[in-house]
């Protein structure tokens, strides 16, 4: 009996161990199936994240292959105004804005044909794209930096700052001067973008519904201007800051955009708001074909209403009374109308006005010389954005003192100065008078980029 008590006992410890035992087994096989479920997701996941940067550095490859063609568009534009420039009769028939608006035309690749492109034009196409080292997409667009918007024009001379100072000075510049409009339409535009921003974000609303505008311009007018030049009442105020935190204000032009991050008082949520609105780049263009009424006033405070209204019946024309648009081909011709034919102003009151201007850095001109170029790739689902901004600098004169330096030397040759001697006494002073204020042409250079943002 006791050896069979043994036996059972031996049995149902076998059954119990292989119970065990299977169950081990079967706990493993899940542990490894889980384990390779999780290793097969994260391979996938991985190969995903492969995928996506390959099609991202294409899609860099394609931005930047637009950015290229930008510079090429350009180069053919600086070509195209030298040679109308050099070019008196040619310049007559193609004016600069003519080949602006050529250059400024938008590219899309693949190229998108109307839907009664024949046979031929899209074999063409498919031919054209086939042998196109591009994959993906490309969209490119190329416009002109212009307008007064630059927080670098906000700088005041010292003669300025001394002017407004002056008692005696009867004469209110302050409300015509370049630099208040500037300012203006800065602090316009600024509360213009926080008051579309807090409308539909109510989280911003909260946050910024209070910040005062108009101390942020005048922070921004502080922060680009020679202290000594900077006499605004907020100025106690804003140096107070400054101190406080211990941190000296550039008192310089900017040279990126970027550089709205170093203002105390204007935190990154502003800037990001702002900074598209804005160019700190070399000298902004009053492109006199695109003048608006209000421009037309803040260059010439004088000007009557019917003035104006002639002004754009020449400029921009008349259907109903049949009057043809007559752009402007050069600053030369925007003059002759604003001084002897709608006599908005004399002769010395312009040349005065355009030296103030040009002083605050603002140029009139008929065609831009910078550009902003945006240049956005696609492949897959990726997306590389490039922004970028292109000056065609203007080569400059020599200056006075080389000129009569090389006329006095005797070893330069008098046949390279013959054609600024004039030896003629009988000549009519008022043709001399028409010959030194005949536009000087000028030679542009290379297009250069001056500053590039990536997204």
């Amino acid at each position: 009996m006791e050896i069979l008590e043994l036996v059972v006992k031996n049995n149902s410890i076998l059954k119990n161990d292989s119970g065990m035992a299977i169950m081990m087994v079967m706990s493993v096989i899940a542990i490894l199936a889980f384990l390779l479920a999780d290793f097969t997701f994260e391979s996938k996941i991985n190969k995903i994240k492969v995928y996506n940067q390959q099609d991202k550095l294409q899609a860099r490859l394609n931005a930047e292959a637009g950015l290229n063609l930008a510079l090429a568009k350009l180069k053919l534009y600086q070509e195209g105004r030298n040679l109308i420039e050099k070019n008196k009769q040619l310049k007559e028939f193609i004016q600069p804005s003519m080949i602006e608006s050529v250059i400024t035309m938008d590219n899309m690749f693949p190229i998108i044909l109307p839907p009664g492109a024949n046979i031929l034009q899209k074999t063409a196409i498919n031919e054209f794209e086939k042998n196109s080292l591009i994959r993906g997409r490309l969209n490119l667009s190329i416009s002109t930096v212009s307008g007064f918007l630059n927080p670098n024009n906000l700088r005041v001379s010292q003669e300025k700052s001394k002017k407004s100072n002056d008692p005696d000075n009867s004469e209110d510049e302050e409300s015509t001067s370049p630099h208040d409009y500037i300012e203006k339409k800065l602090l316009e535009t600024l509360n213009q973008a926080l008051e579309k921003e807090k409308e539909k974000n109510e989280e911003f609303d909260e946050i910024y519904g209070n910040v005062n505008a108009e101390l942020l311009i005048k922070e921004l007018k502080f922060f680009v201007n020679d202290p000594k030049n900077f006499n605004d009442s907020e100025r106690a105020e804003i140096e107070a800051t400054y101190l406080a935190a211990d941190i000296i204000p550039k008192h310089a032009p900017l040279n990126s955009i970027d550089e709205l991050h170093l203002l105390l008082g204007w935190n990154d949520s502003i800037v990001k708001l702002f900074k598209d609105k804005l160019t700190v780049h070399e000298v902004s263009i009053i492109a006199v074909n695109e003048l608006t009424e209000e421009q037309l006033k803040l260059l010439f405070p004088s000007i009557t209403p019917v003035q104006i209204e002639e002004f754009f019946k020449h400029r921009d024309g008349d259907e109903e009374l049949k009057i043809k648009a007559q752009e402007f081909k050069s600053e030369k011709d925007f003059k002759e109308l604003v001084v002897n034919k709608l006599a908005i102003v004399d002769n010395q009151t312009y040349d005065d006005r355009k030296k103030e201007y040009e002083q605050a850095g603002l140029r009139i001109a008929v065609a831009g010389k910078l550009y902003k170029i945006s240049s956005k790739g696609f492949f897959g689902r990726a997306e590389y954005s490039i922004t970028a901004f292109a000056d065609l600098p203007i080569k400059p004169e020599p200056e006075p003192e080389e000129e009569e330096k090389n006329k006095n030397d005797p070893n330069t040759d008098p046949n390279n100065i013959d054609k600024t001697d004039t030896t003629n006494t009988n000549t009519d002073p008022d043709d001399d008078k028409e010959d030194k204020e005949e536009e000087k042409p000028i030679e542009l250079l290379s297009p250069r980029i001056i500053e590039v943002r990536i997204e």
